[in-house]
């Protein structure tokens, strides 16, 4: 009997131990689109996140169209970061870049560049992360 109640708490342990070592959610959002209506519903969506997951790491990724979302001149990036949450990153692909003629100019300041955005998202996929498509 003593050693069934060592096993159980043994076990029980276990459990426990595994699921404080868990790692924080992290989410790669995959943005291809330049339509408003995505970009405005990727502000609500980004919020919705933060709130039932707000220790999670999240990285908008955005390339070809998609790119228009980190402009200077689009309102919706900088709509997120105005509410200074927390753990969300924007990532802009370089080679959207050259391909657009765009500068790091042309982009919100807060944004960070990679040389290919499918890469990072595949490397990010390969680390964990989870994998959200934007757009319609």
């Amino acid at each position: 009997m003593k050693s069934r109640v060592v096993l159980v708490l043994a076990v029980f342990l276990h459990a426990v131990s595994q699921l404080v070592a868990q790692p924080a959610t992290r989410m790669v959002l995959h943005l291809q689109s330049a339509d408003t209506l995505v970009h405005r519903a990727l502000v609500n969506q980004v919020i919705n996140l933060k709130k039932e997951f707000p220790e999670a790491e999240i990285d908008v990724i955005c390339h070809g169209p998609g790119l228009e979302f980190l402009y200077k001149s689009s309102v919706y990036a900088q709509r997120i970061r105005q509410r200074e949450i927390s753990g969300i990153t924007f990532t802009a692909c370089a080679f959207t870049m050259s391909q657009r003629n765009i500068t790091h100019h042309h982009l919100v300041p807060f944004a960070r560049v990679v040389p290919y955005a499918l890469a990072e998202i595949v490397r990010k996929q390969q680390n964990g992360w989870l994998y959200i498509k934007l757009g319609f």
